[in-house]
Parts: C-alpha cells; sequence; structure tokens
C-alpha cells in the first residue's frame, strides 16, 4: 500500500466524519478541504495535511453533532492516520510500495500514539470539575511522564529485536 493513498483515505474520511455544515461556512469548508486533500496527497511534507487536520475539526465544530459518540472516534482515527500517514509519505518515493514489515511497523505505532492520545484524554474526564489548577497540572504531568516512560520502554523493546 502507498502512503499517499492512507492519506487520502484517511484524509477522505476526516472530512466527511464531521458531517456537512450548512451554509458559505460549510461550502467555504468543503472547498478548503478538499483543496487541502488534494494537496496532501500531492505534497505531503508541507504544512497541507495540518490545514487538512484543521478544516476537519473546523467542519465538526460547525457540523451536525448528531451521533457523536460514534462519529468522534472515528474522526480522532482518521486524523491519526493522515498525520502519521503523511510524515510517511513525506519521506517516501511517490510512486513506491512499501514494504509489509515498514507497514506493520507504522501501523502499530500508529495505534500506539492513537491509544495513548485516547487514554490522555479519557483520563482528564476522571478530573473532578472543581479540582485546583495545580492538581490538574500535576495530574496531566504524572500521564505524559508516564506515556513517555512506555513509549521509551516500548521502543527499546522493540530494538532488541
Amino acid at each position: 500500500m502507498s502512503a499517499r493513498v492512507a492519506v487520502a483515505v484517511a484524509g477522505a474520511l476526516a472530512l466527511t466524519l464531521p458531517g456537512w455544515p450548512a451554509g458559505p461556512v460549510g461550502l467555504v469548508l468543503t472547498a478548503a478541504g478538499v483543496l487541502a486533500l488534494v494537496t496532501s496527497v500531492l505534497y505531503p511534507g508541507t504544512t497541507a495535511p495540518a490545514v487538512l487536520i484543521t478544516v476537519a475539526a473546523l467542519s465538526w465544530l460547525a457540523g451536525d453533532q448528531a451521533g457523536a459518540a460514534v462519529r468522534l472516534p472515528a474522526l480522532a482515527l482518521a486524523v491519526a492516520v493522515v498525520h502519521s500517514a503523511a510524515a510517511l509519505a513525506a519521506v517516501v518515493p511517490a510512486r513506491s510500495w512499501l514494504p509489509v514489515p515498514l507497514l506493520l511497523r507504522w501501523t502499530g505505532w500508529t495505534a500506539a500514539a492513537t491509544v495513548a492520545g485516547v487514554v490522555a484524554v479519557s483520563t482528564t474526564a476522571l478530573l473532578p470539575l472543581a479540582a485546583p489548577v495545580p492538581t490538574t497540572v500535576a495530574a496531566l504531568a504524572a500521564l505524559g511522564a508516564a506515556v513517555v516512560g512506555a513509549s521509551v520502554a516500548l521502543d527499546r523493546l522493540l530494538r532488541r529485536r
């Protein structure tokens, strides 16, 4: 599979999952999203993937929130895949296909980063709403340290193979 194909598929999903915002804002976001998607596929090493992700987030804010419990995690996964696939596509020649071992390693790191992000966001929901700022900052710092520590340990484990 080509990394650019992954950018195209995940980018298209990231643009369609929020739903289509209505009115002139929706028209502008749709046009900007399609332009960013095409540019991301052609030039993945530029800021185009970041623009694509931004348009998807703005479309989410301006779009229909029905079914958000299912669509939001799917959107988060699509955005994560756009980000990591664009990074991979930026360093791989345009017409080359990825060897299976590299594709499996990329898939594993993308999944690990996505799970870490979901865990980080989910654990902030466990904090009390009236928690003092130092408590919140300390909890987030501890969570960040745990995620970095787990990433380093996983990296060392994979490099031993």
